[in-house]
């Protein structure tokens, strides 16, 4: 009995991998073709990463944004990076705000557990006219740590908020 069920399981991840490339899934960054990609037409994915607007305290926040988007949107396959004077689109990436708060107060008013929140907005402009290519809106995002752990969860946080605004930018529907 168990021979049977490990051919049937066998046979079904070939017929499981060809209902799901049939019905148009694909990967994140594996799309069919370099043109599903992003919802930036093709002629504008020769990008710049113009500006991050950070109103906030926190220095280190500009060049990890800097850095995890160039490499996320290389990984998906979202943008070529190039110098601005050869870019068709512009990025500015707008910080409106960075937050830790207590989130679990102790009787004596410690911190038991605290929350770090960051809200971005990421804007594409044509390089030709400055008009609005694509717009996220504004995200959120936020993640939960103990004490001590305030680094580690700055960089999940900012590393979760640029793949959910890759994730905007290729949601085709």
């Amino acid at each position: 009995m168990g021979g049977l069920m490990r051919y049937v399981g066998l046979a079904l991840i070939p017929a499981v991998a060809l209902a799901l490339c049939g019905c148009g899934y694909t990967f994140t960054g594996q799309a069919a073709d370099a043109e599903t990609a992003s919802r930036l037409d093709p002629a504008f994915r020769s990008m710049a990463l113009v500006r991050v607007e950070n109103p906030t305290i926190e220095a280190w926040l500009e060049p990890r944004l800097r850095s995890l988007i160039r490499d996320e949107f290389t990984r998906r396959r979202l943008a070529t990076w190039t110098d601005t004077d050869k870019a068709t689109s512009l990025l500015t990436v707008i910080i409106k705000r960075y937050t830790r708060t207590t989130a679990v107060a102790g009787q004596q008013d410690q911190s038991l557990k605290l929350s770090a929140g960051l809200t971005l907005i990421f804007r594409v402009h044509r390089a030709g006219d400055g008009a609005v290519l694509w717009d996220s809106g504004e995200v959120s995002q936020s993640e939960s740590f103990f004490p001590g752990g305030s680094e580690s969860a700055d960089l999940r946080l900012t590393d979760l908020a640029v793949r959910r605004l890759a994730d905007l930018m290729t949601q085709n529907y």
